[in-house]
């Protein structure tokens, strides 16, 4: 019986492989064979793509993925109508393809064209939602937020890649965004900061991060961009009405916050607008920062004068507001949006803030020469009252076939500050003001023409002022301002008034292989530098400064440029070169001081970068710029200027020139699904100037002259940063860093002395939601700076100094009710100084929040600062310099506020 069977097993497997065999040739020999190759215009092999064949109805006969080289080889069985069949090529990153095939031709050489990637909408379950198409990525808001979550800046801070600075500025995956819309309008006129405090999160439906965006319509694809922008797309019910929130609050010891907002997004009509009042330490002055508009000045040429004087040597310290700000603070900030049905598009931005701030500390500044240590010490009680008066008008139509701008802005600012001093023992009374007027319009004009090119129009005016007063009682420095003669009050006056022009014609092929635009522009300036330093002597009388002549600098810079730019997206690769050539002309004049100079040049700034597209998320960059410039108005005046109590500032040089090297190397790695974002970049720059800045520090006063001597600084940055969604604990969590290092020289009491300084810095930070009750939020930020002096045997004889710095905060987030929130938030800094004794601070904060849902109503009572921490010590550190501060803070606060929602 074994043996029959296993006669019979056998038997099976020979018939078996007859059977094969016969069908194997039964089917080669009514089969069809199809071949070819899959490439680039360029000739390059697109591997690894699909090739299928199919019928009318979409059945599959062949299947085959191409190999390496892009080639491919299918086989069918011949009896179906080759009319009615054809083969159809799919490749991520490039565009489908489907060809009918052809009864007489069996080979197929096909073009393959790239496209940018299009992934439908992925849907995690554990949540959240994320969208790729295209350059825009989009994150699904209601995916992110939590209970807790009030604004959509609170929901911004928990995306993944996105990054929220504590001044409001927005970056994606470290570049910071150039635009801000909601709905796709410009509302905020780059003052974004007051829309993620203001607009809450239930009326977003997404978030979407537009990379490489182009903002206008018309040179959309017809020219490489790097920038990031951000758009908030609104839900469509929340377009139907208008909305707001009145927030009223009050507490201990007299505190008052108050707060009425209305807000409308629709399509036709857009407002945000916002008055706010509070003394309970919020700066809303904050509320009106353009981030960008001093990178927009810079494009346009406008070299507007840097503020001279100050009432002190002393910043900020570093922590929020809230502890150290003594104000009473008002501001309106309203934003309204018309789009009108030809497509012109009407908006007004007017922006109003009244304050009154104290701010009182006690500082010591030690000054390290080669054979001596100067040290100067600062007690200050400062009261000031800074004003705004912004208004920004705009008219614009964004067509596909014209872009035309025009903008408006009228600006009125001003602070006016007094303080009582003690330095180095001697007493006085200050009082600084300065009032800015602003004028500026800015007119764009952009049409497609018939032969596909682009024209462009630019038209820019600008009219600057900024008059600034010191005036400080009684007499200082008398043997360096008063040739030793004691006398009662020093007034320095300063004043820059300038007028700007820049037109600009532009020219843009965007056509064929090489996409190509020319730019010819004209640049004037006119500035006048006045300032006057008078001295009230004790018979009443005032007097002039006899150590220099007023200033009354006459400036003028005449500017003609011609800029060629090159632009290739050739594959995977992106490039730019840009060659601008200028002829400049400076003339200044001051007849006080027999001043009469001319200076022509031209300069070459080319600037080049490239990128590789790794894979169809991840890139390279490499940028080179060259940069030669010349100097301004503030460093060519020669009469002295009193900048501060202890500081007297002239000039004894030529015009300044700088040449600089810049060179970039830039990664950037995102995998959009899985919500990993990493960047990594180093930059160096070498910079040489025909001028250095001389200091004669004497135990009262310091004196800097800028001479001409040449002077070179540079800079080596490393930064890196990544950014992740942890799914299974629906945590966001990330890590930055930066390690910097700068070498540069000083002139110090006629010594030469070179210096390296050295900074490292790590901020991580998590955020996570616990058993669906219990959310946990950790930021920290540590860093280490040191400076060195590199000077053989002086170095010897003078200190190295390094600063360790932690700062540390956690904030724990308890909800045993679906509608109440119990916050505990604490703060832990840091800060050790060899030699010197360690400080070490932990402020602690508490809320709670009940929403009465019924009423659409949120009760919050804050408590601040619980521990009562009334004074503030911090080191800096700066080349020769080592600072100590202290600063007075705001004590225990408690606040109750209503929200109610209209």
């Amino acid at each position: 019986m074994v043996g029959d069977a296993m006669k019979f097993q056998g038997m099976k497997v020979v018939s078996l492989f007859i059977y094969l065999s016969l069908w194997s040739v039964l089917v080669f020999s009514q089969s069809r064979q199809l071949q070819g190759r899959l490439e680039t215009p360029d000739g390059k092999p697109v591997p690894y793509a699909s090739v299928t064949v199919k019928n009318d109805r979409q059945r599959v006969l062949a299947f085959k993925t191409a190999d390496s080289q892009g080639t491919f080889l299918l086989a069918w069985r011949d009896t179906i109508d080759i009319s009615r069949l054809h083969i159809e090529i799919n490749h991520l990153g490039f565009k489908k393809v489907s060809i009918p095939l052809a009864a007489d031709n069996n080979h197929y050489d096909i073009l393959m064209e790239e496209e940018a990637i299009d992934l439908a909408e992925v849907e995690v379950k554990s949540r959240p939602k994320i969208n790729l198409r295209g350059d825009t990525l989009s994150y699904d808001v209601a995916s992110f937020t939590k209970p807790e979550d009030r604004t959509i800046g609170d929901v911004l801070k928990r995306m993944p890649g996105v990054e929220v600075e504590e001044n409001g500025q927005i970056k994606y995956n470290g570049k910071a965004i150039s635009n801000f819309y909601v709905d796709g309008d410009d509302l905020l006129d780059d003052k974004y900061a007051i829309g993620t405090k203001t607009i809450p999160h239930a009326m977003v439906k997404d978030v979407e991060v537009m990379q490489n965006h182009q903002p206008l319509n018309v040179l959309q694809g017809k020219t490489l961009s790097e920038n990031v922008a951000l758009n908030l797309k609104i839900k469509d019910e929340a377009k139907l009405e208008l909305t707001g929130q009145a927030k009223p609050g009050g507490g201990l010891p007299g505190q008052y916050d108050g707060e009425l907002n209305t807000i409308l997004f629709n399509k036709k009509y857009k407002m945000l607008n916002v008055g706010k009042a509070n003394n309970i330490g919020t700066d809303l002055a904050t509320d009106f920062t353009a981030f960008n508009q001093a990178g927009r000045l810079s494009n346009m040429g406008n070299s507007r004068p840097a503020e001279l004087l100050s009432s002190g040597t002393v910043g900020n310290p570093a922590l929020p507001t809230s502890r150290y700000y003594f104000n009473h603070s008002g501001s309106l900030n309203a934003n309204n949006l018309v789009n009108l049905r030809s497509g012109l598009q009407l908006k007004a931005n007017v922006g109003l803030l009244l304050d009154n701030n104290d701010m009182d500390y006690y500082s010591t500044n030690d000054l390290y020469l080669a054979d001596d240590t100067i040290q100067y010490s600062e007690i200050q009680q400062i009261n000031r009252s800074p004003f705004l008066v912004d208004v920004s008008l705009n008219a614009q139509a964004n067509k596909d076939t014209y872009y035309l701008n025009n903008a408006l802005k009228i600006g009125y600012s001003g602070e006016t500050g007094n303080a009582a001093l003690t330095s180095n023992a001697a007493a006085m009374n200050q009082r600084i003001s300065h009032r800015i007027r602003d004028f500026s319009n800015t007119l764009d004009y952009v049409p497609a023409l018939r032969n596909g090119n682009i024209l462009s129009v630019n038209w820019y005016v600008n009219h600057f002022n900024r008059p600034q007063i010191l005036d400080i009682q009684s007499g200082i420095n008398a043997d360096v301002l008063n040739e030793g003669r004691p006398f009662d009050a020093v007034y320095q006056y300063t004043e820059t008034p300038t007028w700007f022009n820049t037109l600009a014609v532009g020219y843009r092929i965007p056509n064929g292989r090489i996409m190509q635009s020319y730019r010819l522009s004209t640049l004037n300036e006119w500035q006048q530098l006045l300032s006057q330093l008078r001295l009230m002597q004790p018979t009443g009388e005032q007097s002039a400064y006899t150590g220099s002549a007023d200033n009354n600098l006459h400036w003028q810079r005449h500017n003609a440029q011609l800029n060629a730019t090159y632009e290739l997206k050739e594959g995977k690769w992106e490039t730019l070169l840009s060659l601008p050539l200028s002829w400049q002309r400076i003339a200044y004049e001051d007849v006080g001081f027999g001043l009469d100079e001319t200076s022509e040049r031209l300069l070459f700034n080319p600037f080049f970068r490239a990128k590789y597209m790794t894979t169809p998320e991840d890139y390279v960059s490499a940028s080179y710029v060259y940069s030669n410039q010349m100097g301004n108005i503030n460093g060519v005046y020669r009469g002295a200027i009193l900048t501060n109590y202890r500081s007297l500032q002239t000039n004894d040089a030529a015009l300044q020139e700088q040449r600089a090297h810049n060179v970039a190397l830039n990664y950037n790695f995102q995998r959009n699904i899985s919500m990993l974002f990493m960047n990594v970049g180093i930059s160096y720059t070498h910079a040489t100037a025909n001028t250095i800045a001389s200091n004669v520090l004497t135990d009262n006063i310091s004196s800097t002259v800028l001479l001409p001597y040449e002077n070179d600084v540079s800079t080596f940055t490393a930064t890196a940063g990544i950014s992740k969604y942890i799914f299974a604990l629906g945590a966001t969590t990330g890590l930055k860093g930066t390690w910097s290092t700068t070498r540069f020289n000083q002139f110090l009491n006629d010594e030469l002395l070179p210096y390296n300084n050295v900074s490292f810095s790590l901020t991580p930070s998590f955020e996570a939601r616990l058993w669906n009750r219990i959310s946990l939020n950790y930021e920290g930020t540590g860093t280490w700076m040191t400076s060195k002096l590199v000077a053989g045997e002086t170095a010897i004889r003078m200190p190295d100094r390094q600063i360790l710095r932690y700062d540390q905060s956690v904030s724990l987030l308890y909800s045993p009710l679906s509608n109440t929130f119990l916050r505990l938030s604490g703060r832990h800094q840091y800060t050790s100084q060899a030699q010197l004794e360690d400080i070490s601070y932990f402020f602690m904060d508490a809320s709670i929040r009940y929403k009465l849902s019924k009423w659409n109503t949120d009760i919050e009572l804050n408590l601040m600062n619980l521990a009562n921490i009334t004074a503030y010590e911090t080191y800096s550190l700066s080349a020769n310099q080592f600072g100590y501060s202290r600063y007075n803070l705001r004590g225990r606060m408690a606040v109750l506020k209503l929200t109610f929602n209209l």
